[in-house]
């Protein structure tokens, strides 16, 4: 049976400690970032300039900033959470073909159709410099940080603890909401908020009813990787933001897909729920 079990109502996070976990991701991504600014404010103090800017520059030095962070809280909150609630696991068992198809075609739809939304919130000048530089890094790093990190351990954090345990304590809507919510704000700019927020109430979904961490995980790899694929291929001056309206050319057009994707969304999103109502009654 797919939807997931009736949970112990001691489970961790609730909703205070689920917003704390959200400070300390916060928190330890500024302190590790310090650390790295103060080792490099070393080098430079030691006449080491070089090496502190390569430093600066270095893609893996990036992933482990990234990386850090997320195992410093993700860590001892599981443990925790194992602590309270005997016997818990993160269920690794992964969807069956069909159900794969259909959360990867209903996520490239949920992916398009945040775009215009995305596009009604000016972007500034500097925001989109940091958006263009991290598109058109290349390197293999910045590849494994948005593609296989970010699914890793945002997933494992957002869904396999927070969510986890917000469905152990309130109603589901009240818990992938809240839940979305945080792996929102965490992004820290409006643009970001939007696509994640909308991913985020996709995947807290998804969850719910199957208890999946791989599927959220394939769920993020698939709207990230579609994201570096885009960059690379659509987004050839890494100068210049171009967004989807403008890469179709025509605004009829543009507003034709949209509604396609609208509907197609739909017929995937039906679908699933036939999916999972058929797996409940198995």
């Amino acid at each position: 049976m797919d939807e997931m079990q009736e949970r112990p109502v001691n489970a961790y996070p609730n909703m205070g400690q689920s917003w704390g976990l959200f400070g300390y991701i916060l928190l330890a991504t500024v302190a590790v970032g310090a650390l790295f600014l103060i080792l490099s404010a070393a080098m430079t103090a030691l006449g080491q300039q070089d090496k502190a800017l390569q430093l600066a520059n270095n893609s893996w030095a990036k992933l482990l900033m990234y990386i850090l962070p997320f195992l410093a809280v993700a860590w001892p909150a599981m443990k925790r959470k194992k602590r309270q609630e005997p016997g818990f696991q993160l269920n690794f068992r992964a969807l069956d073909a069909a159900k794969f198809a259909l959360v990867a075609s209903a996520t490239w739809c949920i992916y398009f159709l945040v775009d215009p939304v995305v596009d009604l919130i000016p972007m500034p000048h500097f925001f989109q410099k940091l958006i263009l530089d991290l598109l058109s890094d290349h390197s293999l790093p910045m590849i494994l940080m948005l593609v296989v990190a970010a699914p890793i351990f945002e997933e494992l954090l957002f869904r396999g603890i927070i969510l986890d345990g917000l469905l152990k304590h309130y109603s589901p809507h009240k818990a992938i909401i809240w839940s979305a919510v945080m792996f929102g704000i965490v992004h820290l700019n409006p643009w970001q908020f939007i696509a994640a927020l909308a991913l985020g109430l996709f995947m807290g979904w998804i969850y719910y009813r199957t208890g999946s961490l791989p599927a959220t995980m394939f769920i993020h790899f698939i709207a990230n990787g579609t994201g570096v694929l885009l960059g690379w291929l659509l987004v050839p001056d890494p100068t210049k933001m171009v967004t989807t309206r403008e890469m179709v050319g025509s605004n009829t057009l543009y507003i034709v897909l949209l509604a396609a994707d609208v509907l197609l969304l739909i017929v995937f999103l039906t679908a699933l729920k036939k999916q999972f109502a058929k797996a409940e009654h198995a």
